[in-house]
């Protein structure tokens, strides 16, 4: 059966629990970027407090996939719907946003601010930093290609149009697909996530005596060493397993990898139904374990002589199996959430309409907040206070921005 396209004006009535969903998992993408300064210039001490707050709000970017595989999934609109209601609602805000990140440097740097400060401030990981006007171009059309360093919270917004091209398809199953076949699927897709691991596997059997003597042929002819050193080259995709090689990047189970996982998680867990009790029983453990694991596994990995920036990051891998048991398990607890007072609940109905326009902006203000709190609070508490106020203060922009006639559009 043909999709039917949706009507321009039906609307969804509205969920309180994916009005908090959008908050909270907002909120963990602010806390994320609120530490990015103390990532880049923070002392080792300074640092392990991005090792607590980074390792729990993993879970960010897996939610809004969820969240979207909740709301859309299976949809009724066909490939061209999907890009005239979806697609292009979110490209032209992305332009306009790059666009904006793109100039901010050059405009800061002509308003007299020095170029140490407009780094330290808001762009803590952009090396170099361009602030002549010629770069503006330069840097906007690589957006073509792939998003910049002044806007790297963008890398998601290329991630949401693949995954809104593929709904169609993915609906055309899942209309079809039983609970087992779905849950099959999310199995293999778990084993893809297991896989994120091999290396830590493969390094600790190459480290004994059978290990060595068994895989001494794959480390030969694939890593061209008896050995490997995870501080300096920890990344699953020099390490090819299930036929993958130096002439193709997907291995066997290559179709059932990705975020594609999150969105028929989301879709899943939408309908289950648990008391609150129950659900804090399943939760718990999932949340705390996998939280566990993706703290101490990155506190060890930052602290292994010569860890590289990517091989920091090994253990915040949003596609792997503990930031997905942390993520289905506030998915879970935060469903029970579907109440809110009238005035709370017309601040979650406006953060719904103008959430992206808050996901795309919200960089500069979060560290800016950051700069200032900066000599006045302690570290553990000002990650969060810097998240929270950059947050509001990211809101209440857009939202006054957004009831400007014609100006949604623009800013998502």
């Amino acid at each position: 059966m043909k999709p039917v396209p949706l009507s321009a004006t039906s609307q969804k009535p509205f969920v309180p629990w994916m009005g908090w969903l959008r908050v909270i998992a907002m909120f963990l993408v602010c806390v994320c970027h609120a530490g990015d300064p103390l990532s880049a210039f923070g002392t080792p001490a300074e640092k392990l407090w991005i090792e607590i707050y980074g390792s729990f709000v993993r879970p960010c970017v897996p939610l809004f996939v969820m969240l979207t595989g909740a709301l859309l999934l299976p949809t009724q609109e066909d490939f061209g719907g999907m890009v005239r209601r979806r697609v292009t609602r979110v490209v032209l805000p992305f332009l306009v946003w790059t666009a904006v990140y793109a100039a901010l440097p050059w405009v800061l740097h002509s308003s007299g601010v020095a170029v140490e400060t407009i780094q330290k401030v808001f762009f803590p990981f952009a090396a170099p930093l361009h602030t002549d006007a010629a770069s503006i171009v330069r840097t906007f059309f690589l957006s073509l290609f792939q998003f910049n360093q002044y806007a790297v919270q963008l890398w998601y917004v290329y991630l949401l149009v693949g995954l809104y091209l593929f709904m169609p398809i993915l609906s055309a199953w899942l209309r079809e697909a039983t609970l087992r076949a779905k849950v099959t699927f999310l199995g293999l897709w778990g084993v893809t996530l297991l896989l994120w691991y091999w290396p830590l596997l493969l390094d600790a059997l190459l480290r004994t005596s059978f290990g060595a003597a068994f895989l001494s042929d794959y480390a030969v002819r694939f890593l061209g060493a008896p050995t490997i050193d995870l501080a300096k080259t920890v990344s699953y995709d020099l390490y090819p397993i299930l036929g993958a090689c130096d002439w193709n990047a997907c291995d066997g189970l290559y179709m059932f990898g990705g975020f594609v996982g999150y969105l028929v998680l989301g879709h899943v867990l939408k309908d289950v139904r648990l008391p609150l009790a129950r659900t804090l029983a399943v939760t718990v453990p999932l949340l705390l374990v996998g939280y566990a694991i993706v703290g101490f596994g990155t506190h060890w990995m930052w602290n292994r002589p010569g860890c590289t920036l990517k091989a920091a990051e090994y253990f915040w891998w949003y596609c792997s199996v503990p930031v997905a048991m942390m993520s289905a398990a506030l998915f879970l607890v935060i469903k029970h959430l579907n109440w809110a007072p009238a005035p709370i609940l017309g601040l979650l109905k406006d953060f719904s309409k103008c959430g992206f326009g808050v996901f795309c902006s919200h960089y500069v203000f979060v560290t800016g907040v950051y700069f200032i709190l900066r000599p006045f609070l302690p570290i553990p508490v000002l990650v969060p206070v810097s998240a929270l106020l950059g947050l509001c203060i990211t809101w209440g922009i857009i939202s006054a921005l957004d009831r400007l006639p014609g100006v949604r559009r623009f800013i998502g």
